[in-house]
């Protein structure tokens, strides 16, 4: 084998990696959603078909020619091509992956309320005032409230400001 035909060869192989490496991604995305019909839409049948078509006419034509580097890449993706296209035909035919369900139940356009558990209890509440603080005795309950005068509702010693809404024990 003289050098011209040895680097005829060397080309015709990496060319025929490349023909066949091509594929893999298609193959391996169509592959992994064969059940989803949404990410299939996206693969053209059409462009399978030409694919398919070319890569049996140059398979026949590296046959015919004896070039085998010409028919090689052919014999990997013609096959892929066709499989690329039943799998994208069987994919058209599948049913959506998921069933729409309502979260809030609708009656003729309105939103219909549907209660499963009792009504809470009202309880009626008593409120006291609560001492801040206290140096004053102290008895089983805590510390007693502060005997000192207590700020008043609304009053305040400067124009503008504005007090709490309950008696607030002033700390002496």
């Amino acid at each position: 084998m003289d050098t011209t035909e040895l680097i005829i060869n060397v080309l015709g192989f990496v060319a025929t990696l490349f023909a066949i490496f091509m594929w893999v991604p298609q193959a391996r995305i169509t592959w992994q959603n064969r059940n989803n019909a949404q990410k299939l839409a996206g693969v053209s049948e059409t462009t399978q078909w030409l694919s398919a078509a070319s890569y049996l006419l140059w398979g026949f034509f590296g046959a015919l020619s004896g070039s085998f580097w010409v028919m090689a890449p052919s014999l990997i993706s013609f096959p892929l091509s066709v499989a690329t296209i039943v799998v994208v035909r069987r994919g058209r035919r599948l049913p959506p992956l998921t069933k729409s369900i309502p979260i809030i139940p609708m009656t003729t356009g309105s939103i219909s309320v549907i209660t499963t558990t009792a009504p809470l209890p009202i309880v009626a509440a008593v409120t006291a005032p609560i001492p801040i603080m206290s140096s004053g005795p102290t008895s089983s309950s805590g510390p007693a409230a502060s005997s000192g005068p207590a700020a008043s509702v609304g009053t305040s010693g400067a124009p503008g400001e504005y007090t709490a809404t309950g008696p607030i024990p002033v700390l002496a």
